[in-house]
This record gives C-alpha cells, structure tokens and sequence, in this order.
C-alpha cells in the first residue's frame, strides 16, 4: 500500500518559536484532551524528542547513560554509524522510554540523540506521570534547539467520525489552514490525510508559506472501522 506522506526534506524546515506563547499547550496532552473529550478511547501513542549534537556532547550523554544501572544497553555497527539503544521500562508507570544514539563515523555529519516514550492506554495518573517525565527529561538532555513529535491513535466506526474529529479540532485547537488529501492508489485502506496549523503549538513546517503543524490519516480496517492517526508537527510513524 502506497502511504501518502509530505517530501522527507519538511524535515529539515521545522521550526519552533523563539518564545513560548502563553496559550502554548503540551501536544501529547491536548491530542489526548481530545479524544477523551470526545469519548474515543485512546490507542496507541508515542512522543519523539530528537536533536543533533557534537560527538562531545553525546560521549557525555552516554556515559551517563550507561552509568543507570536499570538500563537494558543494545548496540550496532555499520559501515556508516554505531548505534546505542537503552531501553528503561517504568515499574510504576504505563508507558516506556527508549533513549537511541547513532553517532556517524563520517565527521562531516553530527550526532544525534533520541528519546521515544510511548504508551498503550492515557488516564489522569498517565498524563501526571508523562508531563513529569517530558519536563526531567528536557532538562536533562535536550536544548532549546530539539524537535519533538506527539502521535496518537483511535478507532471509531461512525461514518461521519473523520468529519467530526476535524470539526472539533477547529474549535479545540483553533486549527487554521485545513487541507486534504485523499489516495487514489487502486485499493488502498487510507482513506485521507488532513493537514491543518494550530497556533498553540510553537513547532511548524512550512508549505506554500503557510505554517502546518498538525497531520490526521485515517484509514480502514476490520469490521468496517477506521483507524485515525493523529501526529504533529507531522507523522514520523505508520499508519
């Protein structure tokens, strides 16, 4: 199945906001609002930190990973890059985190580090604990030159599902800008992709000179559903 994606090169022209504006809202935590507002259960979900670094500055990040000592440590070689992953799963927390290194042997090329931390299930006491971990982890890691990506899922079997979750992302996120894409591969389970901007989200991409931060896929699966993906400020992820 073809996925309908943007050209990988709007990932080099993401951009955040030199200030934060004081209506800014958490984007895992607003995407999660509203589909728990909206009595859609929440699916799968998983936020991306990334940010390249001096071959310094991940040396130091990786001794301190490597000195936790509840750290699970894989490692990977190839003809480009050596690749670290450590894995650390929360005894007390329903989500996981996974920090990832590759750093190039080619020293034209930085480093970069990232952070994955996904779930399976948000409540009260998830949100709590992730906006903890988010901020400890920020602090810890990352500068104000990072890029960060929040993916969510949902399923619903309403027709018109897709056509309300737009509608009430225009009225809870203020979202701007509202384009759609649909395939037209023979066949194809993705039904569209909507693309929109909401100006309480400092990151963006700019297209056509108008900023975009917000993407949905939906797509059919069993049992007449559809599944709906929701990313910003784009999907790094399968739908």
């Amino acid at each position: 199945m073809k996925k309908i994606v943007l050209m990988s090169i709007i990932l080099l022209l993401i951009t955040t906001g030199a200030a934060a504006s004081p209506n800014q809202q958490e984007e895992m935590t607003s995407l999660a609002a509203m589909l728990t507002e909206s009595n859609m259960e929440v699916g799968n979900w998983e936020v991306t930190m990334k940010e390249q670094m001096s071959k310094d500055k991940i040396n130091m990040l990786l001794g301190k990973l490597e000195a936790k000592n509840s750290q699970k440590v894989t490692g990977e070689e190839d003809e480009n890059s050596i690749k670290y992953s450590f894995g650390y799963i929360h005894k007390n927390r329903s989500f996981t985190e996974t920090y990832n290194i590759v750093i190039p042997k080619d020293d034209k090329y930085q480093a970069q580090f990232i952070v994955v931390i996904e779930g399976k299930s948000w409540d009260k006491t998830i949100k709590k604990d992730y906006l903890i971990r988010v901020e400890s982890i920020q602090n810890d890691f990352f500068s104000e030159d990072s890029t960060k990506f929040a993916c969510i899922t949902t399923t619903f079997s309403d027709k018109l599902g897709s056509v309300y979750f737009v509608k009430r992302a225009k009225e809870k996120l203020n979202l701007q800008n509202i384009s759609e894409q649909t395939d037209t591969v023979e066949n194809s389970l993705l039904k569209k992709v909507v693309y929109g901007y909401t100006p309480l989200w400092d990151q963006k991409v700019t297209i056509m000179d108008k900023p975009m931060n917000l993407q949905f896929a939906f797509k059919e699966i069993e049992n007449g559903k559809t599944k709906l993906t929701v990313g910003t400020p784009i999907l790094i992820t399968e739908y």
